[in-house]
């Protein structure tokens, strides 16, 4: 399914019933749902940026090509900064609508993330009468959406943490996520009937950009199964319950101990290898620091890695590749003990690599399900490596 293609769009009409009126990004336009206040990162700290006071700004950063924040630290004052609020570039959206490929006959289809509501009135146009369900963070940001979406009857704005919010088990045709995750909530794949299809960023604690899967309910329910795409990374917001914390603090007086770790210091920044280490090991946090940061002149690029029992590694990105450690786990032989086994499958791309989904277990696999694979561990458990399988 092609992301930009022609498909009916219905757009509103005074009646409340929607018309079909051609291109559904021509006729829902990004622009008519972003709220009258936005805010744009400048001087390091976030700006509001008020269409009453100057219309002018607003619509230049509005039509841009990027991602809009909206909503920060949940609208209070003087937070430490956390992005609470965005909404997509057409592209963005149009990719996840493609990898969703919701179609006109869909009864249900269930969103995590409504934000100001401009995918919702998306998917309600491709599904051409059928009925969304999304769900925002908090009752705040459901009051926003509601206000985009006042014309679209055919959409409901929910609440809550919970995904029992969205309704009863098998309720929904699909489910479409713009919160990432590193470990699939069952909860969302109970809501979706057998046969059904979810479409979700996935990212780690490892950093780097988000990676959409997509996953097909089995005819049983019991089960999900699915790849991860290739192609354009995602923006998004991670699952608030699923946020990566900051860790134990390590005594910075402490002098570290040289980590006998090996492996190439540039693997870990490949987007494949890490989305493979990453699911290994969801306890990491990892972080690329610039070698010009806090005035350090020609020191050289790093990793910090840290977890949440009081372990830290740095790893120089030049050669020979220094690795040095603290606290009571060898992070660099984690991380590189991880690289091994990613190199050892053969250097999968992201497209080569799946999950299947139960109850109780994630599995990463190879090629397909019944290709090699590893059983993740649970995702606040240390993990020194996943389980692995041979098939």
């Amino acid at each position: 399914m092609n992301a930009r293609a022609e498909v009916g769009s219905l757009r509103p009409s005074g009646d409340g019933v929607h018309r079909h009126a051609g291109d559904v990004f021509s006729c829902d336009r990004r622009q008519d749902f972003v709220p009258t206040v936005i805010r744009t990162h400048r001087g390091g700290r976030w700006r509001r940026v008020d269409r009453r006071k100057n219309a002018g700004e607003w619509a230049k950063f509005v039509h841009r090509a990027e991602m809009l924040v909206f909503d920060v630290d949940d609208g209070q004052e003087g937070g430490p900064g956390i992005v609470t609020g965005v909404i997509p570039t057409v592209q963005d959206a149009a990719a996840r609508l493609a990898a969703l490929a919701p179609t006109p006959g869909m009864a249900t289809i269930a969103e995590i993330g409504a934000d100001c509501g401009w995918t919702a009135a998306l998917l309600a146009h491709h599904l051409q009468g059928g009925r969304v369900v999304t769900l925002a963070d908090t009752d705040r940001l459901a009051d926003v959406a509601r206000q985009g979406l006042e014309h679209y009857p055919r959409v409901q704005v929910v609440s809550g943490a919970e995904t029992g919010a969205l309704g009863p088990v098998g309720s929904f045709d699909g489910l479409l996520s713009h919160r990432a995750v590193s470990r699939v909530p069952w909860g969302w794949v109970t809501r979706v009937r057998p046969g059904g299809r979810l479409c979700l960023p996935v990212r780690t604690g490892l950093g780097g950009a988000s990676t959409l899967l997509t996953l097909r309910v089995a005819g049983d329910g019991l089960s999900a199964s699915g790849r991860f795409l290739a192609g354009p990374a995602p923006q998004v917001l991670w699952l608030r319950e699923q946020r990566p914390g900051e860790g134990t603090r390590i005594e910075s007086q402490k002098s570290p101990r040289a980590s006998a770790a090996l492996g190439s210091t540039r693997v870990p920044l490949w987007p494949a290898a890490r989305l493979f280490a990453g699911l290994l090991h969801p306890d990491l946090r990892m972080h690329l620091v610039q070698g010009t940061e806090h005035f350090e002149g020609d020191v050289a690029d790093r990793l910090r890695i840290h977890d949440h029992q009081a372990s830290r590694a740095v790893i120089f990105l030049c050669d020979p590749g220094s690795v040095y450690e603290w606290g009571p786990r060898d992070l660099g032989t984690v991380l590189f003990d991880a690289l091994a086994q990613w190199h050892a499958a053969g250097e999968p791309k992201l497209g080569q690599l799946g999950v299947t989904i139960t109850e109780t277990e994630h599995t990463l696999w190879l090629g397909a399900p019944d290709g090699p694979s590893w059983r993740l561990p649970d995702h606040h458990a240390p993990a020194d490596g996943a389980e692995r399988h041979a098939t």
